[in-house]
């Protein structure tokens, strides 16, 4: 938690935080609060949230800001006031405040609700508030005004983005949490190298990351259950190298999926795909081939975290009629013929997702805007 008071002699219109959008992100739980507090002494005037929705009472033409709940039992008792309905002392059917042009349906997802302030960007993706459209809540006259502006983050959001993520994730704990492995089949034994699970700073949702130094056939070897035949499936993961690491940047490589050998494992080849990974681009001109990656279109995204640049990489795998073990083996590395020949090389894995979607063509690039977008 953070926050920066702000004086004036005038009621401000526009005050801008100091944060920009890329550390402010709402859809991770992240809010603000603004406490309206009188020049003079430190009595809070008002207490008001980014992420709460603005009430008006059913009976008066007042506006309401505290806790409240829902009743989805009881639809006629609707919003009431309170975090929990104790009868006696609870107000039963507030009135939310919906957007212009959206349904008033509190159940209906597509629902858009005010909330008691409104966060802004400018065009370059700074963030800031109005502080007048607060103030005006209170009718308050006109004086001095101190505001103590939070920057919070809602750990149920948090928890519940992180359990959206792994509705649909095959890999039970691609981000290693607790420095646990991936998955519960016991991937270390079948593993090679060096293969440490420690905290590092990274782009995934927990502190953990999967450590390599590429040296020999150095890799980390999943099991994942669950696979089914003739499907399409996207790995993504994010990865980085440091300044030392001098082999290749081979990481994806796969087998085990079926009961005869002849039968390619259940696997189709793709096109567009190498042990690096997938690309999307058909044709490159002025193809820069002294770039690790050699595609611009192999990487979905990157971030600068910690003094190292980490990619977004995937890899695109089918599964024919062969694939009849339901499992398949992911293997994140590079053989001996690959490797980095330098000691203090480190190469660096977190969020791995192994997800089905329904077509290479036409999926591909909302499946990725989701991820950018954090919707997953």
């Amino acid at each position: 938690m953070s926050y920066v008071e702000l004086y004036s002699d005038d009621v401000l219109d526009v005050v801008s935080l100091g944060h920009f959008t890329n550390d402010f992100n709402e859809s991770g739980g992240d809010y603000i609060k603004v406490q309206i507090i009188s020049s003079t002494s430190d009595i809070v005037l008002g207490n008001f949230y980014s992420n709460r929705l603005l009430f008006k009472y059913s009976t008066v033409d007042e506006y309401y800001f505290g806790n409240y709940h829902y009743h989805p039992e009881n639809t006629e008792m609707g919003f009431c006031t309170g975090k929990i309905h104790i009868d006696g002392n609870t107000i039963s059917n507030l009135k939310p405040l919906a957007l212009p042009g959206s349904k008033n349906e509190p159940l209906n997802p597509d629902t858009k609700y005010r909330k008691h302030f409104e966060v802004f960007r400018d065009d370059n993706n700074r963030i800031y508030i109005k502080p007048n459209e607060i103030i005006k809540f209170l009718k308050l006259g006109e004086a001095k005004y101190k505001l103590r502006i939070y920057f919070l983050r809602n750990i149920k959001s948090t928890l519940g983005s992180f359990f959206k993520t792994t509705t649909n994730n095959l890999i039970e704990n691609g981000n290693f949490l607790a420095g646990l492995e991936a998955t519960q089949t016991g991937d270390l034994d079948r593993s090679l190298g060096r293969n440490n699970f420690f905290i590092r700073d990274n782009p995934g949702i927990g502190q953990y990351v999967l450590e390599q130094d590429g040296i020999g056939n150095n890799y980390y070897d999943m099991r994942i259950t669950g696979i089914k035949p003739n499907t399409s499936y996207v790995l993504t993961c994010w990865v980085t190298w440091n300044s030392s690491f001098n082999g290749k940047h081979n990481i994806f490589s796969f087998s085990n999926t079926s009961t005869v050998p002849s039968h390619n494992a259940g696997l189709s080849k793709q096109n567009k795909t190498d042990e690096l990974g997938s690309w999307i681009d058909n044709v490159v001109t002025n193809l820069d081939t002294s770039m690790w990656y050699n595609r611009p279109s192999r990487i979905i995204e990157e971030k600068l975290i910690g003094g190292l640049t980490w990619y977004r990489l995937f890899t695109k795998i089918y599964t024919n009629e062969n694939a009849d073990l339901g499992s398949i083996n992911i293997i994140l590395g590079n053989s001996e013929s690959h490797q980095s020949t330098n000691s203090s090389g480190r190469r660096y894995f977190t969020d791995l997702r192994l997800e089905s979607i329904e077509n290479f063509e036409t999926a591909l690039t909302t499946h990725f805007d989701s991820l950018k977008d954090g919707v997953y």
